[in-house]
């Protein structure tokens, strides 16, 4: 696994595809679609999101080669109007199975008030690697702490209000963002510092658009967030060796260029929206860059689960073309029920040898390579246990003591 791993980010298209299922906030499952399983677990990896922090037995059960370290937090508490706040101070709905933003603390803030908004507290617990060693070890995803820089801004200001300072109140805009960026830095600083041992791969996530265009011109992109971006990602490094997954939602294909400067070594990107077409993504990306989580395994999974071959036939062509990947859910899952057509999906995805990856790439798909990997994922997913992710008392890091 870790051979492959290596070869993957390398950017060698050869190999079998590594899988990652239920580490974060990505490719994780939403506690309040798992009510039974969240109270089993009783941690979540995202304050607002609250994907459930599985533990590595859970992880592999669903089909991953990867498993979670990173921060834990207590399950937020819901008033009985479904309402809760995060530690940034915003308050949230939790409506239709997602988190919607309620009240924003800063959105009629002034500069000198957005300089005086409380930081977070961060958690005191951390879900450590597991104490597995070896070849076979499960690769370990460094969940994210938090949103994103311009996801935090949205959230404090208002996304309306914040777009608007954007073009019209420039000074407000830069002091949003330069509190998201030393609060969302000071995050992933703490966590790293506070981890028994390092992970494989850090999760970054902030989305810059939405179906069908880009919240911020491009210009605007490059004059305000991507000078932070480098900034960000330059106090990670200081933090880890391990490899930086980026994840963006949105019609971004014309920052594309801009994202890949970053040094960024995977990209987690809307496959549906507007230009992000995968011979178009590819052309404007490194050939070495890891595409994860592009094929949705959320729609493989119903697919085997309808033997649906076409369908079947599509989606594993794009999975194989669209190397190096990691196949993963294209974002957070809602329910439970999601979660386990994922895991078929992902099992199916493990079916596959380096001899087939390699016969569907040369060939296309072959009917009698897609048959016997559908065969191997027809197996009943096993029920989770819903360990509790033992968690550990977070090292103090410099950061903290100071």
């Amino acid at each position: 696994m870790v051979q492959q791993w290596g070869r993957t980010l390398a950017g060698e298209p050869g190999g079998s595809v590594l899988v990652d299922v239920g580490t974060s906030t990505v490719s994780g499952v939403r506690g309040p679609g798992a009510p039974e399983l969240a109270a089993k677990i009783g941690y979540v990896g995202h304050p607002v999101l609250q994907t459930l922090a599985l533990d590595a037995a859970d992880t592999a059960a669903l089909g991953s080669h990867f498993a979670r370290t990173g921060l834990l937090y207590e399950q937020p508490r819901v008033s009985d109007d479904d309402t809760f706040t995060d530690p940034f101070g915003v308050e949230w709905l939790w409506s239709q199975g997602a988190p919607a933003p309620l009240n924003h603390p800063l959105e009629d803030a002034d500069p000198p008030a957005v300089a005086r908004h409380p930081r977070p507290e961060w958690p005191r617990l951390v879900q450590p690697a597991p104490r597995t060693g070896g070849a076979a070890r499960p690769l370990v995803v460094a969940d994210a702490p938090c949103s994103g820089l311009i996801e935090t801004c949205f959230q404090l200001r208002n996304s309306w209000q914040f777009m608007m300072d954007i073009t019209d109140n420039w000074r407000v805009a830069n002091a949003l963002l330069d509190w998201a960026l030393e609060s969302v830095a000071t995050g992933y600083e703490r966590m790293l510092a506070a981890l028994p041992s390092p992970p494989d791969v850090v999760l970054y996530g902030d989305d810059y658009g939405y179906q069908g265009g880009m919240f911020l011109s491009d210009e605007d992109f490059r004059t305000f967030v991507r000078p932070r971006l480098r900034t960000l990602f330059s106090r990670i490094r200081r933090q880890t060796a391990a490899a930086v997954c980026f994840h963006c939602c949105g019609a971004v294909a014309s920052i594309l260029p801009d994202l890949a400067d970053l040094g960024v070594e995977l990209v987690n990107l809307q496959y549906d929206a507007k230009g992000m077409e995968l011979d178009r993504v590819r052309a404007q990306l490194p050939a070495s860059m890891v595409l994860h989580g592009y094929t949705d395994l959320l729609a493989l999974g119903h697919a085997l689960a309808k033997d649906d071959r076409r369908s079947i036939a599509v989606l594993t062509d794009e999975l194989v073309r669209s190397a190096p990947v990691v196949a993963a859910p294209v974002d957070s899952l809602a329910t439970e029920e999601e979660l386990f057509a994922v895991a078929r999906a992902a099992h199916f995805v493990r079916a596959l040898t380096d001899d087939d990856i390699e016969r569907l790439r040369r060939l296309g798909p072959v009917r009698e390579v897609l048959d016997r990997a559908a065969a191997a994922a027809a197996h009943e997913v096993p029920r989770l246990a819903g360990g509790t992710p033992s968690p550990e008392p977070a090292h103090q890091s410099s950061t903290e003591r100071r």
